[in-house]
């Protein structure tokens, strides 16, 4: 097994953290954006279906 070294001085972690906190903002930004896309999607699909099954009820009047 390889043996785990801890820097004797903290500062070396620095980077790291900031790097973990930009990534990790970015991945939650790109969640959030693909929650908002995926609600716009399904209010169009939804307005689509509606259209199309009110206008197959209209062709079948006829």
């Amino acid at each position: 097994m390889l043996p785990i070294v801890f820097p004797e001085n903290k500062l070396e972690y620095i980077p790291a953290f900031i790097t973990l906190a930009i990534f990790t903002i970015f991945a939650w930004r790109t969640v959030v954006f693909f929650k908002k896309h995926s609600a716009k999607e399904l209010k169009r699909a939804q307005l689509v279906e509606e259209d199309l099954l009110s206008k197959e009820t209209q062709n079948k009047d006829i």
